[in-house]
């Protein structure tokens, strides 16, 4: 049953979170330091960008990536269930935390952010 959560998740997400808005990150990197923008922490660091921003949707499409290329990437994961229930996908938010909950039982604030929506009636 989670593995088809997940693979729903993976597969409908890209679907719904494609926006017309154009998200440019600036980096910390000077002209002779090269930046892999293939890393999750590359993808990841853009995604709370995007967040602080309140570019829910691209967010969710960094963290998608930065969940693509670390899997058990659990701080991508909770802040992705964030995003998503910021956007209007209060479930997926859910799912995303439990699976973030899943790697690391550690995250203190994804606790308490999962016990608000599962009380939340929005669900």
């Amino acid at each position: 049953m989670k593995k088809i959560i997940v693979l729903g998740l993976i597969l409908i997400l890209p679907m719904i979170v494609f926006s017309k808005n154009a998200f440019a990150v600036k980096t910390s990197a000077g002209a002779n330091d090269p930046v892999n923008i293939h890393s999750a922490k590359f993808q990841y660091n853009k995604a709370l960008t995007a967040m602080q921003g309140k570019y829910y949707y691209s967010a969710v499409q960094h963290f998608q990536k930065a969940i693509l290329i670390k899997p058990h990437f659990a701080l991508a994961w909770a802040h992705m269930g964030v995003a998503l229930h910021r956007l209007g996908f209060p479930s997926l938010g859910i799912v995303s935390l439990k699976k973030a909950l899943e790697y690391n039982p550690n995250i203190k604030w994804a606790k308490i952010k999962l016990k608000k929506y599962l009380a939340s009636p929005r669900r």
